[in-house]
Parts: structure tokens; C-alpha cells; sequence
């Protein structure tokens, strides 16, 4: 009896517990929480980009005429990531279960890309 008793004391629940992280639920708040940090880094970016828009624009109107095509491919480059950043914020906000994890992982790549491009 008393071993009985120890038993069901020490029986493993870790069966219940997975089952209960992995509930529909927890995973659409997971997907949430990993949705609400990914618009806030690019969000940051954003931010990040438009002051290097604004300077490269106060460049370009006080350059030469011989430095202000290379200025403008400046511009045009950063124009194009903030477009990126916009489009993939918007494909992040409209993800659901079925497409977050690619989703994910092209939006963690295109901001790691994009910064390492700032960093240049």
C-alpha cells in the first residue's frame, strides 16, 4: 500500500505539462510575442534609416555637383530598405500560424541584412 501510496506521489506529469504549453492558445500568444518584438526592431530600423535619410539629404543639398550622384544611390539604397522594412511590417501585422515561421525567419534575416548594411 504504501508503495502504491509513492507512486502516484512521484508519477510524471511532464506529459500534461507539454501538452499544456503547446495548447492552441499558448502558441497563438508565443506567435504574438515574437510578432509585437519583431515590429518593434523594425520599428528601430525605421527610425535608424530616416535620420540617415534626413542627414543624406541635408549632404546632398549642400554637395557638389561631381558628389551628388553618389548621394543619390545613397538615398535611393536607404529609400528602398525603409520600403522593405514598410512591406515586411506589414506581411508581420497579417501573419497567421500558418506562414509566421517563414515569415519570421525572412524578417530576422532582412533586418540582420539591412543593419550590417548601416554598419558600413
Amino acid at each position: 500500500m504504501l508503495l502504491s501510496i509513492a507512486f502516484v506521489a512521484c508519477k510524471d506529469n511532464t506529459k500534461t505539462e507539454q501538452t499544456a504549453e503547446n495548447t492552441p492558445e499558448s502558441l497563438e500568444v508565443a506567435m504574438q510575442t515574437a510578432k509585437a518584438d519583431l515590429a518593434k526592431n523594425v520599428a528601430e530600423l525605421q527610425a535608424s534609416i530616416d535620420v540617415k535619410i534626413t542627414e543624406a539629404e541635408k549632404e546632398l543639398a549642400a554637395a557638389s555637383e561631381g558628389s551628388k550622384a553618389e548621394i543619390n544611390v545613397k538615398l535611393d539604397g536607404l529609400r528602398k530598405q525603409r520600403t522593405d522594412l514598410e512591406q515586411i511590417t506589414a506581411k508581420v501585422s497579417k501573419a497567421t500560424a500558418d506562414n509566421w515561421a517563414q515569415l519570421q525567419a525572412d524578417a530576422i534575416k532582412m533586418v540582420s541584412d539591412i543593419r550590417e548594411a548601416l554598419n558600413k
